[in-house]
């Protein structure tokens, strides 16, 4: 089931105080509709009960898949690259090759999850995602401010990427051959294999995909 905490929110219309149920933590399994629930975003959805105000709100949320071997954990704006949850590492430590990532935004977090229940390698989409998009800042000679994945093709041969550049931060949609994140999956099954055997959630973003590239370059030198 759902954990649910309380908490006291103060309107920034009114300005008044109400008491408010917040969702923390959810198994899929156990409830089924709470994937909808992120993806149209109504789990981050408040409305004040005094003046109807309605608003987004965001706050760390658990997103735990046990079928498909995952678990998300938002934290708004976080920039730390692991968090270490003792609690959970104990609570869930009978159950074997659960990928656990912690994700700065909702779009990472409805990302991560289309990557996962597909079965996709997240690490390997994050360097292929990191090479597509300097190819993108190049063709545009704009800045590129953050990019998602969406979608791969077997038919057409092609991994596809929603980037954000520009001072408007516009939506371009690039792809690249499919070919370039295979490669991407050797590289970390030969050199990054020990990445999801670490504790904790692993923050797996463009940071890390510049990391570990420089990683990889200086082992082949």
């Amino acid at each position: 089931m759902s954990e649910i905490v309380t908490k006291s929110v103060i309107c920034p219309k009114c300005r008044q105080q109400s008491a408010t149920n917040i969702i923390i933590s959810a198994n899929t399994v156990e409830e089924p509709d709470i994937r909808k629930a992120v993806f149209d975003e109504s789990i981050f959805r408040w409305k004040c009960k005094k003046c109807g105000f309605s608003t987004r709100f965001q706050h760390p949320f658990l997103y735990n898949d046990i079928e498909h071997k995952f678990m998300i954990y938002f934290i708004p704006q976080v920039e730390r690259q692991k968090v270490v949850d003792q609690k959970l590492e104990s609570q869930y430590s009978d159950l074997q090759d659960i990928r656990k990532r912690i994700v700065p935004d909702i779009n990472s977090l409805k990302e991560k999850i289309i990557i996962f229940e597909n079965n996709y390698d997240d690490l390997a989409l994050e360097l292929t995602k990191l090479a597509v998009s300097e190819v993108v800042a190049k063709d545009t000679g704009h800045n590129v401010y953050s990019g998602y994945f969406t979608d791969i093709d077997e038919e057409k041969n092609t991994v596809s990427f929603q980037f954000f550049v520009g001072g408007d931060k516009r939506s371009y949609i690039q792809s690249t051959r499919l070919d370039i994140y295979k490669r991407s999956v050797g590289i970390i099954r030969k050199y990054f294999t020990k990445v999801n055997a670490q504790p904790g959630f692993l923050n797996i973003g463009r940071e890390w995909a510049k990391q570990s590239l420089d990683t990889y370059k200086n082992s082949r030198k």
